[in-house]
């Protein structure tokens, strides 16, 4: 699976603002690159990261909330979908 995020995002963006790309692998493993990836079967989503909690809007899986083991902020718009082969 592939994550594409553009927002503020200090964690993966040195001056806040830009684009994450992150790849998932089969193992459950992360990595993040800086290719320039179009992924395939395209869902979209919103997340706002504040704290512990994380506020997530898709047309997928609809309205959620999760919570999250270290504190962080963050204001993306994402893209999920498989590699394209």
């Amino acid at each position: 699976m592939i994550y594409i995020e553009y927002g503020f995002d200090l964690d993966n963006n040195r001056f806040g603002f830009g684009r994450s790309v992150e790849v998932e692998r089969a193992d459950g493993s992360e990595y993040r690159t800086k290719e320039k990836i179009q992924p395939a079967k395209k869902s979209y989503y919103f997340r706002l990261w504040v704290g512990k909690y994380v506020l997530v809007i898709s047309k997928a899986n609809g309205f959620e909330i999760i919570h999250k083991n270290r504190n962080n902020f963050k204001i993306v718009f994402g893209i999920k979908g498989e590699r394209s082969k």
